[in-house]
Parts: C-alpha cells; sequence; structure tokens
C-alpha cells in the first residue's frame, strides 16, 4: 500500500543548478507521485555565511521507510554530498523525511519558519 512522505530539501553549494538537478531526479523517479513547492532562499539555521535553498515535497511511494531514507542518502552521495564536506559547513545536496506515513521526524525543522510557509504552500497544492 503506496505510503506519503513529505521531504525537505536543501543545498547551500551551486544552489540553483543543485536544486534543478535534485528537482529534476526527484521528477524522474517518482513521476506523477510527487509534488514540489517553490524554491525559497534562507539563511543557515545556525547563522552562518551564506544561503540555502530549501524546498517541500510530498511523495507516494510503495518503498519503506528505511529504504527511501537509504535512497535518499545514496543521492546525497551521488550530488557530491560527503561528511568532511559536510562537517565544514558545504552541503550540495540534504534531503530529510520529515513525515511517512503519519509519524513525523525532525520536530525542530517543523518549527522553522520557511517549513511552515513551504508546508501551507504544499497542503494548498494538494486541494
Amino acid at each position: 500500500m503506496p505510503m506519503k512522505a513529505i521531504i525537505a530539501i536543501g543545498t547551500n553549494l551551486n544552489q540553483r543548478d543543485n536544486a534543478l538537478s535534485v528537482r529534476e531526479y526527484l521528477g524522474g523517479m517518482f513521476g506523477s507521485d510527487i509534488v514540489f513547492t517553490q524554491f525559497m532562499k534562507t539563511k543557515p539555521a545556525d547563522g552562518g555565511d551564506g544561503y540555502y535553498i530549501n524546498a517541500l515535497a510530498e511523495i507516494n511511494t510503495n518503498m519503506s521507510y528505511e529504504a527511501l531514507k537509504k535512497w535518499f542518502k545514496d543521492l546525497e552521495q551521488n550530488c557530491g554530498r560527503n561528511q568532511e564536506d559536510t562537517g565544514e559547513g558545504y552541503v550540495p545536496v540534504d534531503i530529510d523525511i520529515l513525515q511517512y506515513g503519519n509519524k513525523r521526524f525532525k520536530e525542530e525543522d517543523w518549527r522553522r519558519d520557511y517549513v511552515k510557509a513551504l508546508w501551507k504552500e504544499l497542503r494548498q497544492k494538494r486541494k
């Protein structure tokens, strides 16, 4: 039975190109089973320099939570993400599962203003 998942997508390195690439890749993978919000430019949560581009997406998938999480981590690595760069604050692509089915994850992220705004946009697109 397909499950609904809400994912957060972010990048702070080559933002425009990476954001468009990951959106295109996810669109190819999930087709009509994915709905994206707009991309939003945000400041780093830790107050650092630079900016992120963030979006939310809703997908319907037959993948388990663990399989989906692994698939996203593999995609992040294929997009150039590694522990060393992340430790230095460089994030080519970050994909987090915020909700899978009725279970929410990353409560701190749900409280962020940009997630609230993008969540509102996503709910309106689903109507």
